[in-house]
Protein backbone atom coordinates (compact mmCIF):
# COMPACT_ATOMS: atom_id res chain seq x y z
CA UNK A 1 0.00 0.00 0.00
CA UNK A 2 1.57 3.37 -1.31
CA UNK A 3 2.56 6.13 1.31
CA UNK A 4 0.56 9.04 0.44
CA UNK A 5 2.95 12.34 1.22
CA UNK A 6 0.98 15.01 2.72
CA UNK A 7 2.11 18.53 1.86
CA UNK A 8 2.26 21.67 4.27
CA UNK A 9 3.15 24.58 1.87
CA UNK A 10 3.46 24.57 -1.95
CA UNK A 11 7.38 25.04 -1.56
CA UNK A 12 7.05 21.73 -0.57
CA UNK A 13 4.86 20.63 -3.45
CA UNK A 14 7.17 23.00 -6.34
CA UNK A 15 10.13 21.36 -4.51
CA UNK A 16 8.96 17.71 -4.99
CA UNK A 17 8.18 18.82 -8.61
CA UNK A 18 11.51 20.61 -9.49
CA UNK A 19 13.36 17.10 -8.42
CA UNK A 20 10.81 14.46 -10.40
CA UNK A 21 12.17 17.40 -13.41
CA UNK A 22 15.32 16.96 -12.34
CA UNK A 23 15.15 13.10 -12.37
CA UNK A 24 12.88 12.92 -15.16
CA UNK A 25 15.97 15.13 -17.89
CA UNK A 26 18.65 12.68 -16.02
CA UNK A 27 16.59 9.52 -16.97
CA UNK A 28 15.85 10.73 -20.09
CA UNK A 29 19.67 11.92 -21.02
CA UNK A 30 20.47 8.19 -19.71
CA UNK A 31 18.45 6.84 -22.58
CA UNK A 32 19.78 9.12 -25.44
CA UNK A 33 23.09 8.14 -24.12
CA UNK A 34 22.48 4.09 -24.29
CA UNK A 35 20.27 5.19 -27.42
CA UNK A 36 23.74 6.77 -29.15
CA UNK A 37 25.96 3.68 -27.67
CA UNK A 38 23.25 1.03 -29.30
CA UNK A 39 23.53 3.21 -32.53
CA UNK A 40 27.34 2.86 -32.61
CA UNK A 41 27.87 -0.56 -31.77
CA UNK A 42 25.56 -1.76 -34.83
CA UNK A 43 27.74 0.18 -37.27
CA UNK A 44 29.13 -2.47 -39.83
CA UNK A 45 32.69 -1.78 -38.55
CA UNK A 46 32.03 -1.76 -35.09
CA UNK A 47 30.31 -5.11 -35.54
CA UNK A 48 32.79 -7.30 -37.90
CA UNK A 49 35.71 -5.82 -35.85
CA UNK A 50 38.50 -3.76 -36.66
CA UNK A 51 40.95 -6.45 -38.76
CA UNK A 52 38.57 -7.02 -41.45
CA UNK A 53 38.26 -3.42 -42.10
CA UNK A 54 41.69 -2.85 -41.93
CA UNK A 55 42.05 -5.18 -44.88
CA UNK A 56 39.31 -3.86 -46.38
CA UNK A 57 40.25 -0.28 -46.25
CA UNK A 58 43.73 -1.49 -47.45
CA UNK A 59 42.32 -3.37 -50.64
CA UNK A 60 40.56 0.07 -51.69
CA UNK A 61 44.48 0.61 -52.76
CA UNK A 62 44.19 -1.70 -55.23
CA UNK A 63 41.71 -2.44 -58.40
CA UNK A 64 40.60 -5.16 -60.46
CA UNK A 65 40.90 -8.97 -60.68
CA UNK A 66 43.63 -8.48 -57.83
CA UNK A 67 40.99 -7.00 -55.15
CA UNK A 68 38.50 -9.14 -56.72
CA UNK A 69 40.73 -12.34 -55.56
CA UNK A 70 41.56 -10.64 -52.08
CA UNK A 71 38.29 -10.24 -51.42
CA UNK A 72 36.95 -13.68 -52.50
CA UNK A 73 39.63 -15.40 -50.24
CA UNK A 74 38.17 -13.29 -47.58
CA UNK A 75 34.58 -13.68 -47.44
CA UNK A 76 35.62 -17.63 -47.95
CA UNK A 77 37.69 -17.33 -44.97
CA UNK A 78 34.73 -15.36 -43.17
CA UNK A 79 31.52 -17.44 -44.20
Amino acid sequence: MPITKVYRTFDEINLDLKILKIERDLAYLRFKKDLDQTKESIKPENMIGETPMKIINTLGAFSGPLKSAALTWIFKKLF
